[in-house]
């Protein structure tokens, strides 16, 4: 390999080299073989390949491994990383990661012998296997340097991104230093799995969580994290009654009494506590952990939801706007980003958000739903029809849904009043279904002008009132969209709820509701009243 080529622009880098230039394929494709722990590792065809079998990796993630391998035991920030492997360009910590926690998943299945190590709140470092234990790597040993059938090959350190200083031949060996926490990689592994934003990833990190704490019980951040991963399973289709609320607290308070300042296990708490009807309270903790936690993005999430959910929704949505590129691999926080410009009424980049987000999220419902709402409330009711028609991208929704939303859109676009009275019956008839016909019957009724519907359902709803009697919590075998646990009452203050908003019936709801309370005590105008007051 021609070491030169790869050091175009090189600048002094901890006492090493780094270069200007991206790690990118082409120089993959320069790259020789290195050995690494007990794998062999092939930059040029991205695979790693030990005893367990032989694994391919994605060009970034093989960028970041030799980037590690470059950096010859010494710590690589977030920032070196994302300098080299991504050119500087912005990215979120959840890419790193990803990368990350595929590095690791690589060496595991191959069980190549090597490993990345946490170092808490500076980076990560290389580590590999000397008699039988994962230790870290030290630098290179200089060119007189005894054993050299101990080291790898200087040619297999030089990648481009990070050059090692010392005369050709010098290479990587073992250090004998101590080991690492055995839950720092299963830790990186779970955040990986609560970003993807899937139930079944939700479930995969509890697991990994649990195991953690059973490897390094004393570790505070593994048990802080299980408590969040089990507060937030009722933003996905899992059965609460396999993870209990009492869960939360224990994991929540072992983490806490192990660092007090746990911001995962102090979420965790806020986030398993219902806030309908105690509003106040709610905000308060919120606010409580973010002074601490400013950053603290699951917090951020549910603050910003919350807004929304006590009708301070433009508030809520320039809130997401600072932290909404931190969870743009999160389909999840990514469908709430999509409700969050419609409500700052950008509608193109509401548009282009949802249709990229299904791109890379086929059928995912949040994000379904939140296009589908999108066009119907800014007057596309034949681009909704035509989305709802379209089978191979719809979610896998109930036939009584799929004609029920077929129904009220049909209605919306002609108004004929026999149309009209037709959905809404059908609206009505099902909210005793599920959590989902409810939400989409508040915003149905909205839309096709059903106002007195809409009415009794909200009061059956959050009163508990009147003959309607509607689902109050999913279970198992219903259809599901993210967000709804509880009582959901975002949607009375989204634009399609304008009419309903504009009732005199409205204020009185709101007032036996708790919410006109809420406000009162804490000084703010609902975005609905502030025209009126402005």
């Amino acid at each position: 390999m021609n070491e030169s080529s790869s050091f175009g622009g090189a600048l002094p880098y901890r006492g090493r080299i780094y270069s200007g230039g991206r790690l990118g394929p082409p120089d993959l494709a320069r790259h020789e073989d290195f050995r690494l722990g007990k794998a062999l590792v092939r930059p040029s065809v991205r695979t790693v390949e030990g005893a367990g079998g032989t694994v391919v990796v994605e060009p970034r993630v093989m960028q970041v491994l030799v980037a590690l391998v470059d950096a010859g035991g010494e710590v690589l920030t977030r920032d070196d990383l994302i300098r080299v492997c991504w050119k500087g360009q912005i990215v979120g910590d959840d890419a790193v990661n990803r990368a990350i926690s595929a590095v690791r998943r690589a060496a595991r299945e191959t069980d190549g012998g090597f490993g990345v190590e946490t170092i808490p709140r500076i980076g990560f470092r290389l580590l590999a296997e000397e008699n039988g234990e994962l230790q870290p790597v030290a630098p290179p040993a200089s060119a007189g340097a005894p054993d050299p059938a101990s080291r790898v090959s200087r040619r297999a350190l030089v990648a481009g991104g990070l050059a090692l200083a010392g005369a050709a031949g010098a290479g990587l060996w073992f250090s004998r230093s101590g080991g690492a926490d055995p839950a720092a990689g299963l830790i990186e592994d779970a955040r990986s799995d609560l970003d993807a934003g899937t139930p079944e990833a939700n479930l995969r990190a509890i697991a990994t969580l649990e195991k953690a704490t059973g490897a390094s019980p004393a570790n505070g951040e593994a048990w802080g994290l299980l408590a969040l991963a089990v507060a937030q399973v009722d933003d996905h289709a899992i059965d609460r009654t396999q993870f209990p609320v009492e869960k939360v607290t224990v994991a929540a308070n072992r983490a806490l009494r192990l660092d007090p300042a746990n911001a995962d296990a102090q979420a965790a708490l806020a986030l398993s506590m219902p806030y309908y009807g105690d509003w106040l309270a709610a905000e308060k903790r919120f606010a409580a952990i973010l002074e601490r936690h400013p950053d603290h993005l699951p917090t951020l999430d549910s603050r910003s939801f919350f807004l929304g959910a006590v009708g301070r929704m433009r508030e809520s949505a320039r809130d997401r706007q600072a932290f909404a590129s931190r969870g743009s691999s999160n389909p999840n926080m990514v469908f709430r980003q999509v409700y969050a410009l419609w409500f700052l009424d950008r509608i193109a980049d509401a548009d282009r958000v949802a249709t990229g987000g299904l791109q890379t999220w086929p059928r995912h419902p949040g994000l379904w739903f939140a296009k589908l709402w999108v066009l119907a409330g800014t007057g596309r009711i034949d681009r909704a029809v035509a989305l709802i028609a379209d089978e191979a991208g719809r979610p896998p929704l109930p036939p009584p849904m799929l004609d029920t939303l077929r129904a009220a859109m049909s209605a919306a676009g002609d108004r004929d009043p026999g149309a009209v009275d037709a959905a809404a019956g059908r609206i009505v008839g099902g909210v005793g279904q599920s959590v989902a016909a409810v939400v989409n019957a508040i915003m149905l009724l909205n839309l096709i002008g059903a106002i007195d519907q809409a009415f009794a359902v909200s009061e059956a709803y959050y009163l508990e009132e009147g003959p309607l009697i509607p689902a109050m919590s999913w279970r198992p075998g219903q259809p599901f969209v993210p967000d709804q646990r509880r009582r959901k009452t975002n949607m009375l203050f989204t634009p399609m709820a304008r009419p309903m908003q504009a009732d005199p019936r409205f204020m009185p709801l709101m007032e036996r509701m708790g919410l006109a309370r809420y406000w009162n005590r804490r000084g703010v105008t609902p975005d609905f009243l502030a025209p009126i007051k402005a």
